[in-house]
């Protein structure tokens, strides 16, 4: 759903994104004609450049995307653009963040005896003094202590490998979004600073998880946060 007001042919295009709940931040706003992006800030709120007949997509990790088409006659100042949310990937996203670590009784109580059992084995003089059954020992948080190690090793998360040179470069060149236009229109870096900027997000050692589809957005705001430190830094540059 789109609610405007009328007049015009090229202008800046702005608004705000929600959905039935709330304002929507991080919502992909593209110019699909001219291939400029921006990002909805934490209050819905998004500008970019149009004219008439451009296409523009609003879309997002948990939302449905929506295209708007400018019609000749009609400004679009201080849109409202509704979009609808992906209920199921956002239910499961939210379940698989949450979900704590079960503790499975029947299964740790085999693999304690089991552990146990060869402790008792390959070093015996330890048990020894356990002959009173009264023995002033907690074997359930002995047993927690140790199960919590038995499977440390299958939650390690994968090792961090920061994007490299050779990946900014191929980004910039082959992406359909993420490219000289973005660069320059989007993040605001002028393009003989190109070079210096990659170098600056090296430096930074992002994710190269970000490089993912999936995390298309989260690069996307990854790159305009880092954009934005990087002209602030050449700004303090020029003070000195």
């Amino acid at each position: 759903m789109f609610f405007i007001s009328q007049s015009v042919v090229a202008q800046i295009i702005t608004g705000t994104v929600y959905d039935d709940k709330d304002v929507v931040e991080g919502i992909l706003v593209k110019n699909v004609t001219t291939r400029m992006v921006t990002l909805t800030n934490g209050e819905g709120h998004f500008k970019i450049d149009a004219s008439v007949q451009d296409s523009i997509s609003f879309q997002g990790l948990t939302h449905e995307e929506k295209i708007l088409i400018l019609k000749e006659g009609i400004t679009y100042t201080d849109i409202v653009v509704e979009l609808t949310r992906k209920i199921n990937q956002l239910d499961e996203v939210i379940v698989k963040k949450e979900v704590a670590f079960e503790f499975e009784k029947k299964e740790f109580t085999n693999t304690f005896e089991n552990q146990i059992k060869k402790h008792t084995e390959l070093y015996p003089e330890q048990y020894e003094f356990n002959s009173n059954p009264n023995a002033n020992l907690n074997f359930v948080n002995i047993g927690k202590r140790l199960w919590k190690l038995i499977t440390k090793e299958k939650r390690k998360t994968p090792p961090f490998v920061p994007i490299k040179l050779e990946e900014y470069i191929g980004l910039f060149k082959e992406d359909e979004i993420i490219n000289d236009t973005f660069l320059t229109e989007t993040v605001k870096i002028p393009l003989e600073f190109k070079p210096l900027f990659i170098d600056y997000c090296i430096s930074k050692n992002v994710d190269s998880e970000l490089l993912k589809e999936k995390n298309k957005f989260l690069l996307i705001e990854e790159f305009i946060n880092l954009g934005a430190a990087f002209l602030e830094m050449l700004e303090s540059e020029e003070e000195d």
